[in-house]
């Protein structure tokens, strides 16, 4: 059985994470660590803590089949939750979209857990609405990306919804000068992703009898593509290469651009990550 760890503080955003768990426990058999992050002199048994009692009521009641554990890690987010949630298959944490002058408690903590989890994470943001629309997966050309599309299309296929393969291009600057620097027509560009993206549909959708597989090319930057499609979308699917955060501030990243946008939850697949 899959173990899933949730992120809990009892704040909004954290009950939301737990609608979503509940929402998934209908259609997968997974178990669940409740983990509460407190400083390592308020350490208690996590049974009398009032906080995990609530968190884990709520979720028990949402979801009665699903077996629940409470567990309270002393340290500082997110360094201790990802350590507690080292060796298991997926991290859930909530997050506020738009608090940035309060990032010392919400705005920076997404970035940073999904910045360095070597598990994958999902973010559900705290205005998520349960929805039934496709599932999302951003398809890069760098290989990136392998693993969250294996994943998503698990995801869509669970729903039985139809799996949106998203793929974004653009031409590249000539490094070069003379005619060389323009051998790369716009045509031919585009013609080398649609074959991309063409390939990695047909096979998904044969691997995968009865799941509808669509794909939608798009000449643009990452972001904007996924952010536009994610607007029907019940589930966002990535794949992230592990720069870190500081290193993404300032090469950018999809991953932070989109966490205080999209309205559906992130899910971000580390490149190496397993596919459960």
């Amino acid at each position: 059985m899959d173990t899933v760890v949730a992120g809990f503080d009892g704040t909004d955003a954290s009950f939301v994470a737990l609608d979503w768990i509940a929402d998934r426990a209908e259609r997968q058999r997974f178990a669940v660590e409740l983990v509460r992050v407190v400083p390592a002199e308020s350490i208690s048994v996590a049974q009398e803590d009032p906080v995990l009692r609530e968190g884990t009521a709520y979720l028990t009641t949402a979801a009665p089949t699903l077996a629940v554990t409470p567990r309270m890690v002393p340290g500082r987010v997110p360094d201790a939750l990802l350590a507690a949630a080292r060796g298991s298959d997926l991290l859930v944490i909530g997050a506020h979209r738009r608090r940035p002058m309060r990032s010392a408690l919400t705005g920076w903590r997404p970035a940073r857990t999904v910045a360095q989890s070597a598990t994958p994470v999902v973010v559900v943001p705290s205005d998520w609405e349960n929805g039934h629309g496709p599932v999302i997966v951003g398809l890069d050309d760098d290989g990136s990306s392998s693993s969250a599309l294996e994943l998503a299309a698990d995801e869509a296929a669970s729903r039985g919804v139809e799996l949106l393969l998203v793929h974004a291009w653009q031409m590249s600057i000539p490094d070069t000068d003379g005619v060389e620097a323009y051998l790369d027509l716009p045509a031919t560009v585009k013609s080398a992703h649609r074959r991309l993206l063409d390939d990695a549909r047909v096979r998904l959708g044969r691997e995968r009898e009865g799941l509808v597989v669509t794909s939608a090319l798009v000449q643009d930057n990452p972001t904007a593509a996924l952010i536009s499609a994610a607007a029907r979308a019940s589930l966002l699917v990535i794949g992230t290469h592990h720069r870190g955060l500081l290193e993404s501030a300032f090469l950018g990243s999809v991953v932070q651009d989109l966490l205080p946008i999209v309205r559906v939850p992130l899910w971000v697949v580390p490149t190496a990550a397993p596919v459960r």
